[in-house]
């Protein structure tokens, strides 16, 4: 349990303080499901009543929260109470932080560079002319191929693949189980209906301030780079086809596949369960909702589109209450039909 002053971490953030300044804080919770000596924080103000009730000691507020009643708590007062408490957990609370050092198991290749601030876990094998930078954390059970670099301050969580030659940036992490720079699909069909396999020389670059979840895999070029740049976020469970490149800052959710040769703009939005089709390009700033289905190109910027295949959003919102009224209009053509036929008799 880590033991934080007020005062302490209100000069971390660049906070005020407003109460005592004497308190301390020994770990942290929601604001409405707090627990006694704990930092919470408000951020949205569906919550605010919670802050005359919470067991907090301390919380994180903005510059513009004014009490409507009295508060027995002390307030440290910042621009983004939201991103105060992300720093707080990152520089406090985060498990992997504070590991150095190479534990028993692992194996370091004797060409291998890595720099004497990272931690290597056990079971962890590191291959020929490999470059870590500083202040990396590499949990165990992890393979990094031979030539990979990875930059400063990366968390690699256990159960994580590099293969050979990929380059990961700086501040970037991955969770277990992903599989950086496993081969592409790429296979040749034959004549007599069998396939030979392509062989995937490529590899996979991914910037800095990536982070990339577990059990997603990425596959390496057939030639050249799969890439993934600056400050992209990837959720669980993703598949990312070789040659696709993924612009910077661009947000994908869950079970999303990638077909090959594919291009992602910046700043996309991407739900879950969303499939894209190969060798298709999709402008800077689309939104595009979940089980959407995309098979051409999206040239227009800062679209929302949903549906398969996909359309400008308010087109699918419409189809579908066209579609709940389907049983409904079917009746009344039934008996439009029936009035038709009873006209034409008389």
């Amino acid at each position: 349990m880590r033991e934080l002053l007020v005062a302490e971490l209100a000069d971390f953030l660049g906070g005020t303080i407003e109460g005592p300044m004497t308190e301390t804080v020994f770990g942290v919770s929601k604001i409405d499901q707090s627990i006694p000596n704990s930092l919470s924080f408000l951020a949205n103000t569906k919550y605010e009543e919670f802050i005359y009730t919470t067991s907090a000691s301390a919380i994180l507020v903005n510059t513009n929260f004014k009490a409507k009643a009295s508060l027995d708590k002390t307030l440290i007062v910042v621009d983004d109470p939201y991103m105060a408490f992300c720093a707080v957990l990152n520089r406090y609370f985060n498990p992997g932080v504070s590991k150095s050092g190479i534990e028993a198991g692992a194996i370091v290749s004797k060409s291998a560079n890595v720099d004497d601030t990272c931690y290597i876990g056990a079971n962890t094998y590191i291959g020929e002319h490999v470059v870590i930078g500083k202040n990396v954390k590499i949990f165990p059970n992890c393979f990094i191929g031979d030539g990979v670099t990875i930059g400063d301050d990366c968390l690699i969580y256990a159960n994580v693949s590099v293969y050979h030659e990929c380059r990961i940036g700086s501040f970037t992490i991955i969770h277990s189980g992903t599989v950086i720079g496993s081969d592409g699909f790429g296979h040749a069909p034959q004549k007599d209906g069998t396939y030979v396999k392509i062989p995937q020389i490529g590899n996979v670059v991914i910037g800095d301030n990536v982070e990339i979840g577990s059990n997603c895999s990425i596959d390496r070029a057939t030639m050249g780079s799969t890439t993934i740049e600056d400050g992209v976020r990837l959720d669980n469970l993703i598949q990312v086809a070789h040659n696709v490149e993924i612009g910077k800052n661009t947000v994908i959710a869950s079970q999303t596949g990638i077909s090959g040769s594919t291009t992602l703009g910046p700043n996309c939005i991407v739900g879950g369960q969303v499939g894209f089709a190969g060798h298709i390009t999709i402008a800077k700033g689309t939104q595009i909702g979940a089980q959407s289905g995309l098979v051409k190109s999206v040239s227009e910027e800062n679209t929302r589109l949903f549906g398969t295949p996909v359309q400008p959003l308010k087109d699918e919102l419409k189809s579908q209450v066209v579609f709940r009224d389907l049983p409904s209009l079917k009746a009344k053509v039934d008996n439009l039909e029936k009035l038709i036929i009873k006209n034409k008799d008389k």
